[in-house]
């Protein structure tokens, strides 16, 4: 028997960096077009995720099938967030509100940081994710609506679009209730 996997799987990469919920979302009667796209990614893990950047994908891999995206935040167990997924296509498509969602975080600890491998404080992976709204095409699903204290993600076939932006709400990190220092996650196949 062969050990070897027909679907390859890449290490997580980062898609938000932690923080509590922005301050302003993208406002898409204003500025939804591909010229006002936020600028890609960097080093301090505000804007889109380039999902064909090199930097991603390798020089003998042509295309992303599918995504998946984790979340995690702090202070503690059970504390609750929503989020906001868009998209652009490759060059001149404008901004795609594709969905929007809640999550809560359980009880499994982030111990370090997947893509620095810093060790984590008080931060916990959203157990629960669930999608109160889709635009797409080939479905979305999230693995986990009810919280099992390990992490669920939300996934889906990117349909060959190529800039992703997740955006945070009700997550200040202050109210009783919200999560705070929200981070979210990718990986592809």
């Amino acid at each position: 028997m062969a050990n070897n996997l027909t679907t390859l799987s890449h290490k997580l990469r980062i898609a938000r960096n932690e923080a509590d919920e922005d301050a302003a979302l993208l406002d898409l009667t204003s500025a939804g077009d591909h010229p006002n796209m936020p600028e890609i990614i960097g080093a301090t893990g505000v804007g889109v995720v380039d999902i064909l950047s090199e930097k991603v994908v390798s020089t003998t891999e042509t295309e992303v099938g599918a995504l998946h995206f984790l979340f995690s935040g702090g202070s503690a167990a059970d504390k609750t967030f929503g989020f906001r997924l868009l998209t652009w296509g490759n060059s001149n498509y404008p901004a795609k509100l594709t969905a929007v969602g809640t999550g809560i975080l359980g009880t499994q600890a982030v111990v370090t940081y997947p893509h620095n491998g810093s060790v984590a404080t008080s931060k916990f992976w959203a157990d629960t994710l669930v999608l109160t709204w889709t635009n797409w095409f080939k479905g979305m699903k999230s693995t986990d609506i009810t919280g099992h204290n390990t992490y669920a993600d939300v996934w889906f076939d990117a349909a060959g679009f190529r800039y992703w932006k997740i955006e945070i709400t009700d997550a200040d990190g202050t109210t009783g209730t919200e999560a705070g220092g929200v981070a979210c996650y990718y990986g592809y196949w």
